[in-house]
This record gives structure tokens, sequence and C-alpha cells, in this order.
């Protein structure tokens, strides 16, 4: 396995025998950024909005690993996957990169600060992610009209 993909796993594997279950966590920050966002999940959820915030959480997660550890296949499977979101589903790259955003920062907050390697793979990797998704604009059919992407502040997620 490839260093990043060990540095990956210890992450997640800490995140998990730490927090657990992030979605409630997740959410609940995400829906205090953009609280806009819970009337996509209702509309989108068809009566079963929690079984979809908690589907979302766990495939933003997976996604940031997928990153790191095969970043070729990612990048193809995203990118369909960003522009269905925006075209058809009117998620916007501000709130399809916010829930990025919001996993990262409660994997950042598990990662002792003696391990800044560590912490910078993930940095580096939300970086290249932001990148990719200002360059998916291209692919959408619909009008975007929403604006820069968040700015990622690592600071926020104090090191454990």
């Amino acid at each position: 396995m490839e260093p990043a993909a060990n540095l990956a796993t210890a992450s997640v594997e800490r995140l998990v025998e730490q927090r657990g279950d992030i979605t409630g966590e997740v959410i609940a920050r995400y829906y205090a950024r953009f609280p806009e966002a819970r009337a996509s999940f209702e509309h989108h959820g068809c009566g079963y909005r929690e079984e979809l915030e908690g589907r979302m959480v766990n495939t933003t997660a997976f996604f940031l690993f997928q990153w790191i550890e095969n970043r070729a296949s990612t990048l193809i499977e995203q990118g369909t996957t960003i522009p269905h979101h925006h075209d058809t589903l009117q998620v916007g790259p501000q709130w399809y990169m916010g829930l990025i955003d919001t996993v990262l920062e409660v994997l950042l907050e598990t990662i002792p600060a003696e391990n800044a390697d560590e912490r910078e793979m993930w940095i580096t990797a939300r970086g290249e992610i932001a990148q990719f998704v200002e360059r998916m604009r291209g692919e959408f059919f619909r009008r975007d009209d929403d604006g820069p992407l968040p700015a990622f502040e690592p600071q926020q997620a104090n090191p454990a």
C-alpha cells in the first residue's frame, strides 16, 4: 500500500474509533453553514431524509478516502457525479464542497497534532478536490449561479 493510503487508513480507523458514526455531527455542522440545504435533503429524501443524510455523509467520507487511495478512478466517477448533482438535483458546488469540508473538518479533529504529515495530506487533498470541482463547472448545462466555493480553514479543526 502507498504511504498516503496508509495515512488515510490510519485516519479513517482513528475517526471511527474516536467518533463512531459521524453523521449527526456532520449534518448539524453542515446545516449550520448551509441551512437551506436541509430542504434539498427533505425533497430528495422522499420521506427518508435521515437515511439520505447518512448515505451522503458515508459517501463523502468514502470519496475522501478514495481520493487518496486511487485518484484516477475517483476523478472518473466524480466527473459525472458533480455535474449530475448540479444539473439534476440542483445541488451546486458550494453545497457539494461544503459537505466535503464538513466531513474533512471532523476527520482533522481526530488527527494528533504531532501527525503533521497526515494532516497536510488531507489539506492538500482538499485543495486538489476544490480545483477539480471548479473545473467541473464547465460541464454543467444548467446555469451556475452558485458563486465561489466556501473557504476552508483547517485551523478550525483543532488537532486531537
